[in-house]
């Protein structure tokens, strides 16, 4: 078990959800996922901006603490000083307002690994996919159906058939050296890709699934794997390109 941070106090256990809030009853909530790379905590600030600004698009009052400390101390408290770790901020929304969970666990980093995509049958198209949500079960279903078929993650596509996103990540591609991102309101607004966008010239797009056999590279970014190549989105097939990977690694997993 790990210990975390709740209500201004560090614990080894399990947390209580009050039945009658909508945490409870509707998996109402937002969180982070932020990479602690063994020296730093990466882009604490992206990511309490997009959380922070969720909370108040949705009139949500919430509590906030000094998250870099709070965090310092889960990693030291878990004995993870030193080493790859995933730190969660939770937001869990209660009957009034919304004071944070904030965990740190223990991530083992694939740098060489390359995904392969099945393309999901099902649709979830709603603006609520511009807020990174815990009312999370179509992400999680299409993941886990995706693993049992042998793939690593799954497309998601709107109901045009164009591509959004991965349910773990953005999504770039590549041809004749011009890089391309998801341009759409109905995907999460990501910080590796805001990152990505500062060392690659990525343009805005619209990519409709029967185009993406145009292009000679894919790739997927998230906080936590930085961004790795993707060999295959369904049946259409990618080239591996690691020095565009390399590129933007760096910039997101191994720097503040």
């Amino acid at each position: 078990m790990m210990i975390h941070y709740y209500n201004k106090t560090y614990t080894l256990g399990g947390i209580s959800l009050d039945p009658a809030a909508p945490a409870f009853r509707y998996g109402a909530g937002f969180f982070e996922t932020i990479y602690y790379n063994g020296r730093n905590i990466c882009h604490l600030d992206m990511h309490l901006d997009r959380i922070l600004h969720s909370l108040r698009s949705f009139g949500v009052q919430y509590e906030t603490v000094d998250f870099e400390e709070v965090i310092e101390q889960l990693i030291n408290r878990n004995g993870l000083t030193g080493q790859t770790a995933r730190i969660n901020i939770f937001y869990p929304m209660e009957t009034e307002g919304a004071s944070p969970v904030i965990t740190a666990t223990t991530h083992d980093p694939k740098p060489y690994k390359a995904y392969r995509l099945c393309v999901c049958k099902d649709h979830h198209v709603s603006t609520l996919n511009a807020h990174k949500t815990t009312s999370y079960m179509f992400f999680h279903l299409a993941m886990q159906q995706a693993k049992a078929r042998g793939f690593d993650d799954a497309a998601l596509f709107d109901f045009n058939d164009n591509l959004l996103e991965a349910t773990t990540g953005a999504l770039i591609l590549k041809k004749q050296g011009s890089f391309v991102a998801v341009d759409s309101p109905y995907r999460l607004p990501s910080t590796a890709l805001t990152i990505a966008a500062k060392k690659l010239d990525i343009i805005s797009v619209r990519l409709p699934l029967d185009e993406l056999a145009s292009f000679r590279h894919a790739y997927i970014l998230n906080s936590i794997i930085g961004m790795r190549p993707v060999v295959a989105i369904g049946e259409t097939a990618f080239v591996p390109d690691e020095d565009a990977c390399q590129t933007v690694m760096q910039a997101v997993i191994e720097s503040a």
